[in-house]
């Protein structure tokens, strides 16, 4: 994780501390939207995930307003997550390039693109 967070605060220009909860944000996400067969070879490169994914807290069912939207609303809330820390859009789409990134570079391309696949909106940030 530690190489995660340092690549997140050198391109974003961000703390250590905000880039972890970032990476929380990211992890906490793609282990509610993607089946855990997608997230499986990621868990299995970098441990430190199951604690991450283990203390993710259920999901809300999202207003009647939002349900329509789909994962699309979903990724914005996340979105606007990150954004509570001072990030701005193209910020948070880099975060999110750059963890992505990371797992290709660790894991793979094929199982973490089949990840992205798996997760609605996903593809069009990365």
């Amino acid at each position: 994780m530690d190489e995660l967070i340092s690549r997140l605060t050198g391109r974003l220009g961000i703390d250590s501390q905000t880039a972890q909860k970032l990476v929380v944000i990211i992890i906490q996400f793609l282990g509610r939207e993607a089946p855990p067969s997608a997230m499986a070879p990621l868990v299995a490169a970098h441990p430190w995930l199951a604690e991450i994914l283990a203390a993710t807290p259920p999901l809300e069912a999202p207003p009647a307003s939002e349900r329509h939207f789909g994962g699309m609303a979903r990724l914005m809330e996340v979105a606007d997550r990150m954004m509570a820390f001072g990030l701005t859009m193209g910020q948070v789409q880099e975060a999110v390039r750059e963890t992505v990134g990371y797992a290709r570079e660790s894991v793979g391309a094929e199982p973490i693109d089949a990840l992205v696949r798996t997760v609605p909106g996903l593809r069009q940030v990365v």
